[in-house]
């Protein structure tokens, strides 16, 4: 994890349903195809489960696929002021 996303989840208690790792659960470069949809080019490593995912399947913000994305952080993301009227 980036020194930048870590201190993002410390400022932003709110949203620790994100387990901060020490080491990534797959270290190594993203390559292939994501791990998820299975059809486009994977971008990202999930934080949580470690899958090489699409931009489609990821959570920026959080860091997560979306699979690893819980309710409880899609309902505080909802009750934020972030400008998206509803989640999917």
């Amino acid at each position: 994890m980036n020194e930048e996303l870590r201190k993002w989840i410390e400022e932003h208690k709110d949203f620790r349903d994100i387990e901060i790792e020490e080491e990534d659960k797959r270290p190594g470069e993203v390559t292939g195809k994501c791990e998820i949809c299975g059809v486009r080019d994977a971008k990202y490593r999930c934080l949580k489960c470690g899958r090489a995912v699409c931009a489609s399947c990821y959570w920026v913000m959080f860091g997560v696929c979306k699979e690893c994305i819980s309710e409880n952080m899609l309902k505080k993301l909802k009750k934020k002021d972030t400008g998206i009227d509803e989640i999917r």
